[in-house]
């Protein structure tokens, strides 16, 4: 075993070898920035980002240092992007402006996505329709649309996991936010009626949200569908009457279809949570902030974390967990506060955490939208 003076200069060895590393990563940094410049990519890759990330856990031999590694790797990685931002501040945008005013959100006509997104850009709003919520990700990424919509929470069946990890995943922002009332109806072409039906389709959180109602009706096969609307074209070109579809009432009018048993969810009152989704961050005006973070595995981290809050008389409204995918009983805290980002309070508070924590990442500063 050696003495203290042996160690520090084995450190001090490791150290001399990891400027060098440290200067040649730099240097490649620079030179993806020229890259992403001349093909228009933004800064910020994600997915890339996660991957490097979930690499630095596998090549560890001791697992326990996981947390350190993400933490280091984090930093390194912020360090390369203000480096890559401040070499393309001299030369072009990250990427081509997408068509002014475009818009996405994922189902087909009718869906409660193209609701919110009506409601909140109007009807005259040129929208674009995607199969899955990643498609619209994916359009923001290649600059086919300005702006896309993804629902978030229901008053019922909580949060929309799905949501939460491709927000992290491409490291888009909240931009704004739109609540909406809910309600799901049983529909079928002509002819149906409850004795004839055998199979229901509809989104996941469709089904959950009338879970009381079928269950009822053990005998029917429920099947979950992208989306409700999607469910309710699917009934309606099937032209079966053994087959119903639980979505809204403009998806039954649009696709032909009765409404055999209206206003079927558990609750009254139902009512989703829809997030506006862009690449730039737009505080403007705004009175609501989300965050995410990551939660060390240690005595009092979450304690600490949230005091914070506490300790500048910030107001959190929403907390959601989400594990980590490649560390087990690690998690990501998702975070929405009131307030501006830009006041002192806000400010500090989000310097301690991003001081604290592995990982930390603004995800929005936008205007509330409170459901009367």
């Amino acid at each position: 075993m050696g003495d203290l003076t042996d160690y520090r200069r084995q450190i001090d060895e490791i150290d001399s070898q990891l400027i060098p590393l440290f200067e040649k990563r730099m240097d490649l940094a620079l030179q993806v920035a020229r890259y992403k410049q001349e093909n228009h990519l933004q800064v910020l890759q994600g997915g890339r980002e996660q991957q490097v990330l979930n690499l630095a856990v596998e090549h560890l031999n001791t697992k326990e240092y996981a947390d350190a590694a993400i933490r280091f790797m984090s930093n390194i990685m912020s360090i390369s992007r203000d480096l890559q931002k401040k070499k393309l501040a001299a030369g072009q945008e990250d990427l081509p402006a997408p068509p002014q005013g475009k818009l996405g959100y994922p189902g087909v006509a009718g869906s409660f996505s193209e609701q919110a997104l009506i409601e909140y850009f109007g009807k005259e709003c040129d929208r674009v329709a995607y199969e899955e919520f990643e498609d619209v990700f994916k359009a923001i990424k290649r600059g086919e649309i300005q702006y896309g919509i993804v629902p978030i929470e229901n008053s019922f069946t909580g949060a929309v996991s799905e949501s939460y990890d491709l927000l992290r995943k491409y490291g888009f922002y909240i931009v704004g936010e739109k609540s909406i009332r809910v309600d799901q109806h049983l529909a079928c072409v002509r002819g149906g009626s409850l004795d004839t039906i055998r199979e229901v389709y509809s989104h996941a959180q469709g089904l959950e949200q009338c879970s009381e109602f079928l269950k009822s009706h053990k005998e029917w096969k429920l099947i979950p569908f992208h989306n409700t609307a999607i469910a309710a074209k699917f009934v309606s070109d099937a032209k079966d009457t053994g087959k119903a579809a639980i979505c809204s009432e403009c998806a039954a009018q649009l696709y032909g279809l009765d409404l055999i048993k209206p206003c079927i969810n558990n609750q009254t009152g139902n009512s989703t949570r829809f997030i506006i989704i862009g690449r730039e961050l737009e505080p403007k005006e705004g009175d609501k902030v989300s965050v995410v973070f990551s939660l060390e595995d240690e005595a009092g981290t979450l304690y600490r974390l949230l005091s914070y809050f506490a300790a500048n008389h910030i107001n959190m409204v929403k907390i959601e967990s989400r594990p980590m995918k490649d560390v087990s009983w690690r998690y990501f805290l998702y975070v929405d506060f009131e307030g501006n980002v830009e006041s002192p309070q806000s400010k500090t508070a989000l310097e301690l955490i991003k001081k604290d924590a592995g990982y930390f990442k603004l995800l929005g500063a936008y205007k509330a939208d409170r459901l009367n």
